[in-house]
């Protein structure tokens, strides 16, 4: 009797052991971050968001209705029309650039673009590879290359945005745009380099100076002639002889 008394308490304590054992593992199991991971060979989606380990975003792939209007400093932007394709997000989960692609046909105007940019930290655009194509008329306007822009130092583009909206209501004409030039000399973008094909079918390589001014063009023109200018700051320009 009693051996089979012991024989039942050992039976008991072993289950209690072993179940213990499993909630445990059960339990531990819960908190443990868990991967999944699918295959397949064909996704068709209107937006895509890859998102950090924290919830933020780091990239959204979207067509033109779903796209992201864009985030700076923290905030997303004013809901604006945006083209299809792919926006970057930084560490911070703020915009650092993107690949959008568009065509426009109104039935008189055929407008065509691509572009891929870098954005300035807190800022807009200071690279761009762009293909941008117009045609109307049996006429075409065609600008690609690479652009380089710059920022002043330390400037952001909510600051500039709060400026500008301001601006925006006075009533007064001409003291807005006076105010509105003074906003975009101080804090607006300045043009350092472009590189390709403008719309005046010239190839070659421009240059601009800290204030956004040309000042030295290489390039061959329309009708296939080398040129090299040097031009002044008020935009005077002066051809360098070839030899």
């Amino acid at each position: 009797m009693e051996k089979k008394l012991k024989r039942r308490i050992d039976l008991l304590t072993a289950y209690a052991i072993f179940t213990l054992l499993i909630f445990g593992y059960m339990a531990f199991s819960s908190f443990r971050k868990t991967v999944n991971t699918e295959k397949m060979d064909e996704l068709t989606v209107k937006r895509i968001n890859v998102v950090g380990e924290d919830g933020s975003l780091r990239m959204v792939i979207s067509n033109e209705t779903r796209q992201h209007p864009g985030r700076i400093a923290g905030k997303d932007l004013a809901k604006r029309k945006r083209p299809a394709g792919v926006i970057f997000f930084n560490n911070d989960g703020n915009e650092c650039g993107g690949l959008i692609f568009e065509v426009n046909d109104t039935g008189k105007v055929i407008n065509s673009g691509m572009s891929f940019t870098m954005d300035n930290y807190n800022n807009d655009q200071v690279v761009q590879m762009v293909n941008s194509e117009e045609y109307a008329g049996g006429k075409g306007k065609v600008r690609r290359g690479l652009v380089i822009n710059e920022f002043p130092e330390g400037s952001s583009l909510p600051a500039f945005m709060d400026k500008y909206e301001a601006i925006k209501k006075i009533k007064d004409s001409t003291l807005r745009k006076r105010e509105m030039n003074d906003l975009m000399s101080v804090e607006g973008s300045r043009r350092r380099l472009f590189i390709g094909r403008t719309l005046d079918n010239q190839s070659g390589l421009f240059l601009y100076d800290s204030a956004g001014k040309p000042r030295m063009e290489i390039y061959v023109d329309n009708t296939g002639s080398p040129q090299i200018k040097v031009l002044d700051v008020k935009g005077n320009s002066r051809n360098v002889l070839l030899k």
